[in-house]
């Protein structure tokens, strides 16, 4: 059966394979699927085995389908590769039926459930924004046509696995909601700071709560937010202490909705990542790019994707000088917020949305058929 040629990214049937739900919290992989749809895609979105291999009834949600098939051969990862290549095939023509289309793209987010693509006309599209998903999934990066990353560390640790991958570094990609009505937030900011706002996922031994606790306690006089779903037993003593800080307010979840006006509302932007450990695996935050959005001044610590960037922002070489570089923020918080330092800022962010990323996926896919 000859191979789908892909021409553009409008009017297709795309398949994104994805390890989170479509209902609940939306990330980056949600946003693709939304400026997919938004190019006249039907897109039908395949996430993890529901609960007792319930079947997930198809009704559209924003346009996006889900489809879902029961997996009946367990151990299947464990298999030779004809037979798990045969079993991803068949399942795929079993969701093709459910969404009554034939496929024209397998884009795959997931690296945990099928470990190699299987034998099917449609365009394989592997698509990696984290660094910790690596371990998994080698299959799937030596039988793509294309892999889409994020970072330059990904594209050398696949390198290595698979030699003669077609690979491409894209970047992250923002939400459109963070560019709407941005009137004033280029103007600049003199007043003292006041607010602090971490926004992200709080129960993962990624994030160094040491050094937040020490930063919280230097600035009794600052409100430190954070939003986001927390564990609020993790079990971490720093975290525990951070809890009970009395200039410390953990907010719980928020909708995009929400969240934007939060974000733009702070003085300071801050993430703090156990980099001295941890830095492949956050190479390249996505929150920064949300961030930048707001022309707030942010406070970080060391990302590899922005080294070239740094009078975006400032970062700590690790979490132990994580509070120094802080201080200095505070204390040049006028010289750090002026209208061109935070009009930097926007651009930056305004030239990586959705829309950009998909003319980049575009014009990849097509270099593949050149």
């Amino acid at each position: 059966m000859p191979r789908f040629d892909p021409m553009d990214l409008r009017g297709k049937n795309i398949l994104i394979i994805s390890p989170e739900g479509w209902r609940g919290l939306h990330m980056s992989k949600h946003h693709v699927a939304q400026g997919l749809m938004a190019r006249g895609n039907h897109v039908f979105w395949w996430g993890p085995v529901r609960a007792h291999h319930e079947n997930v009834p198809p009704p559209e949600h924003g346009g996006v389908r889900e489809v879902s098939s029961k997996h009946w051969l367990k151990g299947v990862n464990r298999l030779p590769r004809l037979i798990h290549r045969w079993y991803y095939g068949r399942m795929i023509r079993l969701l093709e039926e459910q969404a009554g289309a034939r496929f024209d793209i397998i884009w795959c987010f997931d690296t945990s459930r099928m470990q190699w693509f299987p034998d099917h006309p449609a365009f394989r599209l592997l698509h990696l924004v984290d660094y910790d998903i690596l371990y998994h999934g080698h299959g799937l990066m030596r039988s793509a046509d294309l892999i889409v990353t994020t970072a330059d560390a990904i594209n050398v640790k696949v390198l290595t696995i698979a030699p003669n991958a077609r690979i491409h570094k894209i970047g992250h990609a923002l939400d459109s909601r963070w560019l709407n009505d941005q009137a004033g937030l280029e103007d600049a900011r003199v007043a003292p700071p006041r607010t602090v706002v971490y926004s992200g996922q709080f129960f993962n031994t990624y994030i160094d709560w040491e050094a937040l606790l020490v930063v919280a306690h230097e600035h009794p006089t600052l409100a430190f937010q954070f939003i986001g779903i927390v564990d609020h037993d993790f079990p971490n003593e720093a975290f525990q202490r951070l809890k009970r800080s009395p200039n410390v307010f953990f907010t719980g979840l928020k909708t995009k909705d929400e969240l934007i006006p939060l974000v733009r509302a702070a003085d300071i932007l801050t993430f703090c990542f156990n980099t001295d450990r941890r830095m492949l695996e956050r190479a390249n935050p996505h929150k920064v790019l949300e961030y930048l959005s707001t022309g707030n001044l942010i406070v970080g610590t060391w990302t590899l994707e922005y080294e070239p960037h740094q009078d975006l922002l400032l970062m700590a070489p690790d979490p132990k000088s994580f509070p120094a570089i802080f201080n200095d923020a505070v204390a040049r918080f006028t010289e750090l917020n002026t209208s061109q330092k935070r009009s930097e800022r926007v651009a930056f962010a305004s030239k990586r949305t959705i829309g950009h990323l998909l003319d980049q996926v575009e014009s990849l896919i097509k270099g593949t058929r050149s």
